[in-house]
């Protein structure tokens, strides 16, 4: 079975798994999605992609006045 194949299957039976195992398999794919993020952070340090706090600040003010 193959990705697409998989998500497909796991979206069709999803609605008849009880609530232990959607705990479970939610508990997983937030390690698994955290991790990754972790992952990509620090590949972005590694490559110099990286954001003085200061820049950071400025920008969010920024984002305030586009409301």
């Amino acid at each position: 079975m193959n990705v697409i194949e998989k998500r497909d299957f796991i979206h069709r039976y999803l609605h008849q798994v009880k609530e232990p195992v959607i705990d479970e398999i939610y508990n997983k794919m937030r390690a698994l999605l955290n991790e990754s993020l972790i992952e990509e952070s620090e590949d972005d340090i590694k490559k110099g992609n990286v954001i003085t706090h200061d820049a950071l600040k400025k920008e969010v003010l920024n984002w305030r006045h586009t409301k």
